[in-house]
């Protein structure tokens, strides 16, 4: 975090990480800048006044020529610092937001809204995508990298040197070492494909797929990362995977590290990342199947089973985390036969008969109940 402590209002508005932490903020996030502020109070003024301009400018900046943006950034930014003749006279002294008269405080959201209007009014094409070749300039190679593109209307099959099989979907594009004896196996995508990747904890496999890294250590999961596609998904069908941003600050000691670090997905779980915000939401595949051997597959048969047992027994089976009040749930009875339905129609179905509802959180299923009536 040492490289913001010289950061101006317009670097911070566009550094990725800190535009991440703006408009998709996480425990983890606020944890990193918090401390960075308390050990830079000195820094917190530019740091407001670069959120306040991120936000203002989310809903449009997808369209936004750069060079045209930067200068509306530049004139935003000069109206809000620009000292009149009486402060030029007088030091400057640090307050926080809420403690701003409210005429200040007036004009300075008349100046985000100036900002944001103009920021729309130089609205005039599309932003460019960043193309194969440009990934993996960022990531030294020790040799020529082999490229394969799906011209067909059918997936291919590919088998790279440790074994690791990737199917293509028709117009993919992936680069590779010919041989993977480096210390990491790193691999770049532009469209979709499927992973099946030889398990090698020593020498941890990634893929770079417009902006998102992808990290494994043996595992399935599919990427999509088209290059006109504002997103990039990744899901997870066995195993562990952990996704950041190839723009994080951290990125070359989460490169490095053998162990997962990053955003951590598990199966049936996804990511789906937004390129142009920097912003990542974690939720379930949409129809997400089983993980247990088929030996191990329970008939979901339940008769006055309490509710709180039949979830549990659901959480295995598709190996997902229930969150539930358990002292509501566990004199909630269920009858009820569940093995041909969807898990989201399992879910459904019981939160009906217990009188409850669930929502999925960050890759996590939550159920709301106020208890069964007597």
């Amino acid at each position: 975090m040492d490289r913001y402590n010289d950061f101006s209002v317009e670097d911070f508005v566009w550094d990725d990480f800190f535009r991440q932490w703006t408009l998709s903020p996480t425990s983890e996030t606020e944890a990193l800048w918090d401390d960075w502020i308390d050990a830079n109070p000195e820094m917190l003024e530019k740091v407001e006044q670069a959120k306040a301009i991120v936000l203002s400018l989310r809903l449009h900046e997808p369209e936004i020529d750069d060079v045209e943006i930067n200068q509306v950034v530049k004139q935003t930014v000069g109206r809000i610092t620009e000292p009149n003749e009486d402060s030029a006279r007088t030091p400057r002294r640090l307050v926080p937001a809420f403690s701003i008269p409210w005429m200040q405080f007036a004009a300075s959201v008349a100046l985000i809204m100036l900002f944001g209007w103009a920021v729309y009014s130089v609205m005039i094409k599309r932003e460019e995508k960043p193309e194969l070749g440009q990934q993996d300039s960022m990531i030294k190679h020790n040799g020529a990298l082999t490229e394969k593109t799906n011209s067909t209307s059918q997936t291919i099959e590919l088998v790279l040197s440790d074994g690791s099989k990737i199917s293509l979907a028709p117009k993919g594009r992936i680069r590779y070492p010919e041989r993977l004896d480096g210390e990491r196996r790193e691999v770049f995508l532009e469209g979709e494909a499927f992973f099946d990747i030889a398990r090698d904890p020593e020498h941890p496999f990634l893929v770079y797929a417009n902006g998102l890294v992808t990290k494994v250590l043996g595992t399935s999961f599919r990427i999509k990362a088209y290059g006109d596609s504002r997103e990039v998904t990744v899901e997870v069908k066995t195993g562990k995977v952990a996704v950041f941003a190839q723009s994080d600050p951290h990125l070359k000691e989460k490169v490095a590290d053998r162990q997962l670090q990053g955003v951590v997905l598990t199966p049936n779980q996804k990511i789906i990342y937004a390129r142009n915000e920097v912003k990542m939401v974690k939720t379930l595949v949409e129809k997400p199947e089983m993980v247990v051997a088929k030996a191990e597959i329970p008939q979901f048969e339940f008769e006055d089973t309490p509710a709180s047992e039949v979830f549990n027994t659901i959480a295995r089976a598709y190996g997902i985390d229930i969150l539930y009040d358990e002292a509501l749930l566990k004199d909630c009875p269920l009858t009820a036969r569940l093995d041909n339905q969807t898990l989201h129609d399992k879910l459904n179905i019981i939160c009906k008969a217990v009188e409850s509802s669930y929502e999925i959180v960050d890759g996590q299923v939550i159920i709301h109940s106020k208890g069964c009536r007597n």
